[in-house]
């Protein structure tokens, strides 16, 4: 039981330290969630036919670059996703509100989709704020850690 409790608290510590400041855009992800967050970049010398250039915000960017350092993004999270049957956004939303600390890693891995996914598919990054799953698996991620967080009796 209390090798239970010392690795409980190792893991815990490792993810918030991991994590560091990045529950600081929770308030922008909630704000920004449902948006659309697709712009382009349209010059005033821009000929008719030309390439379209996605233009993204400089928060989101930041928040992309941090969740990417912090080593919790697994480049196999196409796993996770058949193990699971994860077909749906509505799937990925309904797994990240169940999670609990023993499958933590399952929020981290559908959150990998969007960050690492939009390293060569650009899109995705927007998309994972649109549809939801930059803030509820950072909101699930931060109720976990503060459920878990503190001496057990």
């Amino acid at each position: 039981m209390e090798t239970e409790n010392i690795y409980r608290q190792e893991l815990i510590s490792k993810y918030r330290q991991s994590l560091g400041q990045i529950f600081r855009y929770l308030p922008w992800l909630k704000e920004k969630s449902g948006n659309d967050m697709t712009k382009h970049y349209q010059g005033a010398d821009m000929p008719k036919k030309s390439i379209v250039i996605p233009v993204y915000d400089s928060t989101l960017l930041g928040f992309v670059k941090e969740m990417n350092a912090t080593g919790l993004m697994d480049r196999n999270y196409v796993y996770t996703f058949s193990r699971n049957r994860i077909r749906t956004e509505q799937d990925e939303l309904r797994i990240i509100d169940r999670a609990e600390l023993k499958n933590i890693n399952i929020v981290f891995d559908i959150m990998a989709k969007y960050v690492l996914g939009g390293m060569t598919k650009s899109a995705l990054w927007p998309k994972g704020i649109e549809n939801g799953v930059f803030y509820h698996g950072l909101k699930r991620i931060k109720e976990i850690l503060e459920v878990w967080d503190g001496p057990r009796a």
